[in-house]
């Protein structure tokens, strides 16, 4: 089982074809696996296949950064640089100044909240793990319910107190040990609340 996706070896930007193999496991044993999916395009032209959400991030970043400066200025873009313009902004409710609702705006891309939801969603599964191994933790259910109401920032701002160790290093576990314990309170409290 490889500790990280990072331990896996890089395969090539290509689509999957019917019958390539994706994971291999003995016989008879069953190993719970998440996947989820990449969608590519394929660049005219090559044989490249990068991943569709980060080429629409860079040209939305080229945009807000390149072209729309030059096309303001007249010139190449200026320096210091003009304010970064959000990249999203509340569309579904009206609003009465415009220009107010897109300086309010969000700044985080659609690519960098889609890896935080896949993050997110990852960190949550192995938290509910985690906390429920915990003396005196409450049942899974009510960790994942718990879970599931916190943002996915909220979630990652969570997991990012908890640190990898592959050395067992005991500062490293001990902390592991007071934020898992602080994370069951927090579960223990959401369940009396419920």
């Amino acid at each position: 089982m490889p500790r990280s996706v990072h331990d896996l070896p890089m395969r090539p930007e290509e689509p999957l074809r019917v019958g390539d193999v994706i994971a291999q496991t003995p016989i008879g044993t069953t190993i719970d696996v998440t996947l989820f999916p990449t969608i590519g395009i394929n660049r005219p032209g090559t044989d490249r296949w990068p991943v569709l959400i980060q080429e629409l991030d860079e040209i939305s970043n080229w945009v807000r950064t390149q072209a729309v400066p030059r096309l303001l200025t007249g010139t190449e873009p200026p320096e210091p640089a003009l304010p970064t313009l959000p990249t999203r902004y509340e569309i579904a409710v009206g609003q009465q100044d415009e220009r107010h609702a897109i300086s309010m705006g969000s700044t985080t891309s659609a690519a960098e909240r889609h890896k935080q939801r896949l993050t997110a969603a990852t960190a949550r599964i192995g938290m509910a793990e985690l906390i429920g191994q915990t003396d005196g933790a409450p049942s899974e259910q009510q960790i994942t319910a718990w879970l599931a109401q916190l943002t996915d920032e909220q979630v990652l701002e969570r997991q990012s107190k908890l640190k990898a160790t592959y050395t067992y290093d005991p500062d490293i576990l001990l902390n592991n040990i007071e934020v898992l314990e602080l994370l069951r309170g927090e579960a223990q409290e959401f369940e009396r609340d419920v």
